[in-house]
């Protein structure tokens, strides 16, 4: 077999935004076509979603994630990623994140370094890698979060779990996924890109990681030296579907990396959008999004005060 070539798309920070943002850029149906259209040029090629899926601040509790599952599996995305606005509601064990998310997502869901407490066994419906068979080669992809889960919002995310080092847990895992038959590593990174970046100079042994969570978006890939003198390219897809990476793995005949290139697709105003997944917003029923605001607010009126005692909802 010759020389051969394996893409991949990849997504990062959707942060739940349907609708498109205030400039026209983004949107889930822009998105989706954008995705799509990459699966029908190359029905082998990869998307991976490197987290941060939802935490946009107005759905919480048992609607968190709807109706981002549906959504994905219309996007063709086959790996996904945890970030740290998953872990937010630890009510009943993570529950409305395995019921909303990990559960009815058709593709696999990588989270490596993230184990319950006691028990020492990863999130149910989670796997730490995957191995994906395409074009006559193995890649790998293996999923880590950030060790900062929990933050002053949301200080009980992340309780009941052990969340291991980054780096200690690639260390593990990479030599595995090598001996497993993997010709390529890929590491869903959901961390800044300057984290992911230090993560590569002290890992040997991964091709491309796909950074995340500070919403940086890197036109090319960079390039950082291993402690084995080779590189690593770390690439970062912005954030809230505004733009959609693309790497391109080059191969020899012999199955051995040779290089890798990568791009930056905008995801504009001008794109079509999938007419689908329109249809499924417009019949998805959007869960009530503040269930109690405070009963007193005190507002100036004019140098006086006025108490609002009305209880309200933002519908």
């Amino acid at each position: 077999m010759g020389p051969r070539t394996v893409d991949i798309y990849h997504i990062n920070d959707f942060h739940r935004r349907l609708n498109p943002c205030t400039d026209g850029t983004g949107g889930a149906a822009r998105l989706s076509t954008v995705l799509r259209s990459a699966k029908e040029r190359n029905p082998e090629a990869i998307i991976a979603n490197v987290g941060d899926v939802a935490g946009d601040n107005t759905v919480h509790g048992p609607h968190a994630f709807d109706p981002l599952a549906d959504l994905f599996d219309r996007m063709g995305v086959d790996y996904l990623g945890l970030g740290n606005h998953e872990f937010e509601d630890p009510t009943g064990g993570y529950q409305s994140l395995r019921e909303g998310l990990i559960d009815p997502f058709a593709g696999k869901v990588l989270c490596a370094n993230v184990t319950e407490n006691g028990t020492g066994k990863p999130l149910p419906g989670t796997d730490a890698y995957a191995i994906h068979r395409v074009a006559g080669l193995n890649i790998a992809f293996i999923g880590v979060v950030t060790r900062s889960l929990a933050s002053a919002m949301f200080p009980a995310a992340g309780a009941g779990l052990a969340v291991a080092p980054l780096e200690d847990t690639l260390r593990e895992l990479v030599p595995q996924v090598r001996a497993e038959g993997a010709d390529a590593v890929v590491v869903l990174g959901h961390d800044s890109l300057r984290s992911m970046k230090d993560v590569a100079r002290s890992v040997d042994g991964i091709d491309v990681i796909l950074a995340a969570h500070d919403h940086r978006t890197t036109n090319q890939p960079e390039f950082v030296e291993t402690p084995n003198g080779k590189f690593t390219a770390v690439a970062e897809a912005g954030g809230y579907g505004r733009s959609v990476g693309h790497i391109q793995l080059e191969f020899d005949q012999d199955g051995k990396v040779t290089g890798v290139r990568g791009e930056m697709l905008p995801v504009t105003p001008d794109i079509p959008q999938d007419r689908e997944v329109l249809d499924m917003l417009a019949n998805y029923e959007h869960p009530e999004r503040v269930t109690k605001v405070p009963t007193k607010q005190w507002v100036t009126l004019e140098g006086g005060f006025a108490e609002l005692a009305e209880h309200f909802k933002e519908s």
